[in-house]
């Protein structure tokens, strides 16, 4: 039995040498691979090895391409710049540091706004992948309200009103970002963990034919301020699936700082978790962005759902967001969002800022909780056109926080071409908000469509319809029915009001009065109604 134990302990110590020389000399078995051991680079977290894994990343491509080998093990460094068909491969158990020194860090780095771990300008046929970690180590601290955030201006006011502690996380430097990729071609990120970041973790600037695939990123939900996950910036052709991403900011969003599109995009089968917005398209918008799915997405524990903001002109267009879950929850106050499933907003940022357009978005088979009003809204004059919802449920919970911000389920002003079929309606029964108000209210809203919509107002009074119009024209309500007993189910103000149509409505017997005119008399033959 001693002899079989020591033949074991002798067997067990030759595979662990065995397997310690394969990772050591992983770049010495194929001449494409680069050991960063074999560099000079060290396994420990307290030893800097910037210029080490350089070294194996340049000695990659000079010889016209290959693979950057990460061994178990934890490695420090500083900017790291990718080239030309070079791949870095983090192996399971391998994690690689940012350092948290400044004089680390590379600078400038063309559009790279803070100091950045990895970076590629103009490179082609690049990846990051294997079953490691990148950490980069984000420090914050919670201080009183340094400066009011002017895109939430009233929100912040009125969290002080309600008594909300004015204070938020701020960043201890260096606010290092993970990655930013400049004009590059052929991307791959794949199958690795990337950790607080303290900016945009993946940021993909002018880029083509990108793929994010198996890639799970985590930051602080409660302090990761400017933590995105994924940012496509002014980028074409991108698929990015099966991701997992807990972020204090948004989670994967597309940007046009320039006047480059973000167009040919999808993004399917990902997990996300975000205390911004899951899904975003905006605010910067100097560029085009076109022909954009999301599909098949969960999105939990959120401060807001789906978004499209567009705040510096351009035009978005053709983009779907279908077959998505969604639980919308309030944050603090400093944070976008109101809990809210859906937002489309279209302003300016500066008054000299030119105006925007947005048309032809798609909402199918979308199930949400949340606690802010869906809003689809223009501030500038200009419509947003051809929005359409199809199976749409929107259930509404009562508020986390004391700076109250609901009123209505679904919200509109200045939209042209609003299709909402078969969506519905509801609103938490155990524990109300007392700005609870319709379940629908178009405002400034023409050429309406809504059919088969169940649905009940926000609370039981009768000053609150299920559909509140006003100043809507060409609208048609068919199909339609109360979920409970209301007391009135469409009312119509404004003067501008017409061309408005009731068809098919028999589930409206349970109201006591199925319309009310408001002050603004129309004419008799705006409305008119078919049993």
């Amino acid at each position: 039995m001693k002899q079989y134990l020591n033949q074991h302990r002798l067997f067990l110590l030759v595979l662990f040498v065995s397997v310690v020389g394969c990772y050591k000399g992983m770049g010495q078995s194929n001449p494409s691979w680069k050991n960063i051991l074999d560099f000079g680079a060290t396994a420990e977290k307290e030893v800097v090895s910037t210029k080490f894994i350089q070294a194996a990343i340049d000695s990659c491509y000079h010889q016209g391409g290959g693979t950057v080998y990460f061994p178990p093990g934890d490695y420090l460094s500083g900017t790291l710049i990718l080239k030309d068909y070079v791949t870095l491969h983090l192996e399971s158990g391998a994690t690689l540091w940012a350092s948290r020194n400044i004089d680390h860090y590379k600078a400038p780095l063309i559009d790279a706004i803070k100091p950045m771990l990895l970076y590629a300008n103009g490179a082609k046929n690049i990846a990051i992948e294997g079953g490691g970690t990148i950490h980069v180590q984000a420090e914050r601290v919670y201080e009183d309200l340094r400066n009011t955030d002017r895109f939430i201006k009233e929100e912040t006011e009125n969290a002080r009103k309600a008594g909300v502690e004015m204070k938020q996380y701020y960043h201890v430097p260096p606010a290092v970002g993970l990655l930013t990729f400049a004009d590059c071609e052929n991307i791959k990120v794949e199958d690795v963990a990337l950790i607080e970041s303290s900016f945009w973790c993946l940021h993909i600037i002018r880029s083509r034919h990108i793929f994010i695939r198996g890639v799970s990123i985590r930051s602080s939900l409660e302090a990761g301020i400017n933590s995105d996950g994924i940012d496509i910036n002014s980028c074409q052709d991108v698929v990015i699936s099966d991701c997992l991403i807990s972020t204090g900011d948004d989670a994967i969003v597309m940007k046009s700082w320039y006047d480059q599109p973000c167009e040919n995009i999808t993004v399917s089968n990902c997990v996300l978790e975000s205390s911004s917005t899951a899904l975003k398209l905006g605010t910067e918008t100097k560029g085009d962005m076109r022909h954009i799915v999301f599909n098949n997405c969960a999105i939990r524990n959120s401060n807001r759902g789906l978004s499209i903001v567009m705040r510096d002109g351009g035009t978005v267009e053709d983009v779907v967001f279908s077959n998505i879950t969604i639980e919308c929850s309030r944050r603090h106050f400093n944070w976008w969002g109101n809990g809210d499933p859906i937002w489309i907003y279209l302003t300016k940022r500066y008054p000299n800022s030119k105006v925007g357009t947005i048309r032809n978005v798609v909402f199918d088979n979308v199930i949400a909780r949340g606690m802010g009003t869906s809003k689809i809204e223009s501030t500038e004059g200009k419509n947003i056109h051809n929005i359409r919802l199809k199976n749409v449920q929107l259930h509404m919970e009562a508020e986390s926080k004391p700076d109250k911000r609901a009123d209505h389920g679904f919200y509109t002003n200045g939209v042209v071409g609003l299709r909402m079929v078969g969506c519905r309606i509801t609103w938490d029964q155990e524990k109300t908000e007392p700005k609870w108000a319709s379940a629908v209210f178009l405002e400034n809203t023409d050429e309406v469509l809504i059919d088969g919509l169940e649905a009940v107002p926000g609370q039981k009074d009768p000053a609150y319809p299920v559909v509140h119009l006003q100043s809507v024209t060409q609208a048609i309500i068919r199909n339609c029915r109360a979920l409970e007993e209301v007391g009135l189910f469409v009312k119509v103000e404004g003067k501008e009001s017409a061309l408005i149509q009731l068809e098919n409505n028999n589930p409206f017997q349970k109201a006591k009065s199925l319309l009310r005119i408001g002050s603004d008399v129309l004419q008799p033959n705006s409305i008119k109604t078919k049993p």
